[in-house]
């Protein structure tokens, strides 16, 4: 096999840096006379682009056979396809050559061979700055660091502005649906193409078990009242759900301008945590429909925190000094609507031990658990407690 001529790999470099990967396509196709299809490691195609977007989504996306995950090539005999990886920064990207004659394959991987370099700085380009952008952006989110999020905007190429509003969707994946080996590249692949379907140039974020959604708002009116297609967005779910056969669960937060988007990422947490607090599975549920909780989870944490302090605070203070039982112990008894024998083995305990506990808990408290407002506060202080200390909510403020 040949070794490529250097004039023709510098020329394919500098013609993909200005004119993208474009440039390269049609120079193989030129030379082989046949098409050319370029992937990422996702087999997300990258070349031909799809402008209008009105394709299916699995036509955005080409398979990709697992004999070629160990080889640099690899060609389909069944089906004519020859398969070309580029490697960079530990991924991968593909030229995929359909009809190619087995008797060419020689020839086509030389001047496939060609293009490598300039694959790999078009990739590589993409990949550093994605994520670097992507990173600083998980770690301002999901750990609240002081960093300038004018800076972070800075490393994403306009791909935020500062003149727009965004919220943010928050998705995770139900544990117990979980594939052994779930592509979460490819679920957030996915995702991105039915949302920018919808028009919605989406940044997407992994964190963890989490994809997060940074999605753009156009008109400032929706603030109060989003007006997106949420029916639509549940549709999508669902159908991806069933492609990757788990499910998942969204919490989604206001709208804010760029500069308050940490507003709206607390938000769509709040929605996850709260939301299985209270038994809810594999739904999508907005920050504003949570009902007596929005104004609450609405307020400063400094307000919240002083709320669950004045409900719960002789407990809790309690529970530090000794074995914490009585938290736990109210928590099960109200998650049960009062029903003593169930909360005893769910407790492993006797039933007069539980009530030795409720007892307890009414003397610290000040309270008789038979009033219904009780209960109900009680509830309500015990979820927003539990919400907001998941995520060490209150050691920060």
């Amino acid at each position: 096999m040949s070794i490529a001529a250097p004039q023709n790999v510098y020329m394919l470099v500098d013609g993909v840096l200005d004119e993208g990967l474009s440039f390269v396509a049609d120079y193989v196709e030129n030379m082989l006379q046949r098409p050319v299809i370029i992937t990422d490691c996702n087999g997300r195609i990258h070349y031909p682009e799809n402008a209008d977007h009105t394709a299916k989504i699995d036509a955005l996306f080409m398979p990709l056979p697992k004999k070629l995950s160990a080889r640099d090539f690899y060609y389909q005999p069944e089906d004519r396809i020859l398969y070309y990886r580029v490697r960079y920064n530990g991924e991968s990207a593909y030229l995929i050559v359909p009809n190619q004659p087995p008797d060419q394959i020689a020839p086509a991987l030389n001047v496939l061979m060609e293009t490598k370099l300039a694959v790999k700085c078009y990739f590589s380009k993409i990949h550093q700055d994605c994520k670097r952008f992507e990173s600083e952006m998980a770690e301002y989110l999901f750990t609240n660091s002081n960093a300038s999020i004018r800076d972070i905007v800075k490393l994403g190429e306009n791909r935020l502005e500062w003149d727009r509003s965004y919220l943010v969707s928050l998705v995770e994946v139900e544990e117990e649906t979980k594939p052994d080996k779930l592509d979460q590249q490819l679920l957030q692949a996915y995702f991105c193409e039915y949302l920018q379907k919808d028009k919605f140039d989406v940044i997407p974020i992994s964190w963890g078990n989490y994809l997060l959604f940074i999605i753009p708002v156009c008109l400032p009116q929706e603030r109060g009242g989003e007006k997106s297609d949420w029916t639509r967005l549940i549709s999508y779910k669902h159908t991806l759900e069933q492609r990757f056969n788990l499910f998942m669960s969204m919490g989604i937060g206001q709208i804010y301008p760029l500069a308050d988007l940490q507003k709206s990422f607390n938000e769509a947490r709040i929605v996850l945590t709260l939301s299985r607090m209270l038994g809810k599975k594999h739904f999508v549920q907005r920050f504003t429909d949570l009902g007596i909780y929005y104004p609450i989870f609405s307020q400063d944490p400094r307000v919240i925190k002083q709320f669950c302090s004045n409900t719960l605070g002789p407990l809790l203070e309690h529970d530090e000094k000794t074995d914490g039982e009585l938290l736990p112990t109210l928590r099960k008894l109200l998650d049960s609507c009062g029903n003593m024998k169930s909360t005893a083995d769910s407790l492993f305990i006797h039933v007069n031990t539980l009530y030795y506990r409720i007892n307890k808990i009414e003397e610290l408290l000040g309270v008789e658990f038979s009033s219904m407002d009780t209960r109900v506060n009680l509830f309500i202080a015990v979820k927003v407690w539990d919400t907001f200390t998941a995520h060490g909510g209150f050691d920060r403020n």
